[in-house]
C-alpha cells in the first residue's frame, strides 16, 4: 500500500512540477475593436513533432538504462528524481536529505553508462544504498 500511494504521490509532485504555458494576454479593448471582422485568431500550436503522447505507459520495474540515458536532459531528471522517491518509498525513508539527491543522480547514470542493459530500478537502488542518506 506504501508504494502504491508513494507513486500516486509522486506523479502528483511531477505534474505540479510540469511548466505550463501562460495564458495569452487579451487584447486591450481599443485594439480589439480595430482588428478587423475577418481576421481569425491563428490555431492552437500543435504539438512537437517528437512529444511524448499523455497517456504512454512505462514499466517502472522494465525500464532499462539506456532507455534512461537517450531521454532529453530535462525528462532524464524527472526520471531520476522519481526513482529517488520510488526507492525512498522501497526501503520505507521518511526523510531524505536534499542536499544528496545530485550525488544520487550522477551515480545511477554512472551507473547506467556501465550497465545499460540492466534495469533503472536496479540502478537507483544502488545509488540510493551508496549514498549516505
Amino acid at each position: 500500500m506504501n508504494g502504491k500511494a508513494a507513486i500516486v504521490l509522486l506523479s502528483g509532485l511531477l505534474c505540479a512540477c510540469a511548466q505550463t504555458q501562460p495564458p495569452a494576454a487579451a487584447a486591450p479593448p481599443a485594439l480589439a475593436a480595430a482588428a478587423p471582422p475577418a481576421q481569425a485568431a491563428a490555431p492552437p500550436p500543435s504539438p512537437a513533432a517528437g512529444s511524448v503522447p499523455a497517456d504512454r505507459i512505462v514499466s517502472i520495474r522494465g525500464a532499462n538504462c539506456e532507455t534512461l540515458l537517450n531521454l532529453s536532459p530535462d525528462d532524464r531528471v524527472e526520471a531520476a528524481m522519481f526513482y529517488i522517491g520510488y526507492q525512498a518509498s522501497r526501503v520505507r525513508a521518511r526523510t531524505i536529505s536534499v542536499s544528496l539527491i545530485p550525488s544520487i543522480q550522477t551515480r545511477a547514470f554512472d551507473y547506467c553508462a556501465a550497465y545499460p542493459e540492466r534495469p533503472v530500478v536496479q540502478a537507483f537502488a544502488y545509488a540510493y544504498l551508496r549514498t549516505g542518506k
